[in-house]
């Protein structure tokens, strides 16, 4: 029993890594994220022009917050959310309706290597259509 039950542990560790293996390799080589997105999430909808941002970096010195971007299909508005040393927080208004790319970017050192590594997420946020009420 004890050796069917490490044979099954030695295989589901064996089969999450192939599964997850760019991930384990970015990790490896690169280290943890250098931010983690809390808001806004993928594929959110909104019912008006706006959506908030959470973002925190990670800690050290890893992060260099002053190239900190945020784009709003392709418009830089960064001057809308409060950037410091631990995250950015804020809101993003000006969305149209339909689908807004939303680009959150920031440069930073691997956390082994030292190298310099350039981190960015994107997310789609659509604004819902407001309803046409004429009906008569």
């Amino acid at each position: 029993m004890k050796a069917a039950l490490a044979l099954f542990a030695v295989t589901s560790v064996a089969l999450a890594a192939w599964l997850f293996r760019a991930e384990l390799a970015a990790f490896v080589w690169l280290g943890p994220p250098l931010m983690r997105v809390e808001a806004p999430i993928h594929g959110l909808e909104v019912p008006v022009g706006s959506v908030e941002v959470d973002i925190q970096f990670a800690g050290g010195e890893r992060v260099a917050v002053e190239t900190f971007q945020c784009l709003l299909n392709g418009l830089d508005v960064t001057e809308s959310l409060t950037v410091g040393r631990n995250g950015a927080v804020g809101a993003i208004v000006g969305l149209r309706e339909g689908d807004n790319r939303i680009r959150v970017r920031v440069f930073g050192r691997s956390l082994w290597t030292g190298d310099f590594i350039d981190e960015e997420r994107d997310f789609v946020v659509r604004v819902r259509g407001i309803p046409f009420l004429d009906v008569a």
